[in-house]
């Protein structure tokens, strides 16, 4: 019986480590590719604000707290903070509100975050002197949220505010035939439309690092 020369088998054995190589080396790149997609979509850590809301859920039972990719969202029932038709926060909602505020101050997660809060108000019209539409009504809100949150040490260069009025509803105001909810189902949705949100940002590249398109 022939036998293969001994140069032959060094090559196919040569051979045959290339392709484990290349395989580990594919399977090391296809590794780096799923941690890198991971890392890019991993959403922002909002756990030390969870855990605080869960320890004290009975105190904070009508709050929520959601977040995404860049931000934690905190929503504050407005029927909660204010009466109807009016921007002073409450004193009842003041004294849950203190605590929750110096919480945000001291996680360190959050001591660089830019601090947004949003003002919504539900679909029926206000006109009064002080409010001629929603638009001043939240925006007032809004405001006085933010102020309070300085009051407890949050620098005002982190803090800003917005207002939408009633354009953009947590629930809809239709079905999903498109036709308007009526009764009990419209007065939920109204209660829950009603709200402030705090909104923790993570900051920004500074304005030097963006390219400049036209000046």
């Amino acid at each position: 019986m022939p036998r293969k020369s001994l140069v032959g088998k060094i090559t196919e054995e040569t051979e045959a480590e290339w392709v484990v190589t290349f395989a580990d080396l594919m399977a090391l790149l296809f590794c780096f590719f799923v941690l890198l997609t991971s890392l890019s979509t991993a959403p922002k850590n909002c756990n030390g604000l969870a855990k605080y809301l869960e320890e004290n859920r009975e105190a904070y039972r009508n709050f929520e707290l959601r977040n995404s990719k860049l931000e934690c969202v905190i929503t504050l029932p407005s029927d909660y903070l204010f009466s109807s038709g009016e921007d002073r926060v409450q004193p009842r909602a003041l004294r849950r509100l203190t605590p929750l505020f110096q919480k945000i101050k001291e996680l360190k997660e959050h001591e660089s975050d830019l601090v947004i809060v949003e003002g919504h108000t539900d679909d029926l019209p206000i006109r009064t002197r002080r409010f001629p539409t929603n638009w001043e009504l939240s925006s007032a809100r809004a405001t006085n949220v933010a102020n309070y949150l300085r009051q407890v040490g949050i620098p005002g260069h982190r803090l800003s505010v917005r207002a939408f009025a009633e354009n953009r509803p947590r629930i809809p105001y239709e079905d999903i035939t498109g036709n308007k909810i009526r009764g009990n189902e419209l007065r939920a949705a109204r209660g829950k439309n009603r709200r402030v949100e705090i909104i923790l940002v993570n900051t920004p590249k500074g304005i030097e690092e963006y390219g400049v398109l036209f000046q």
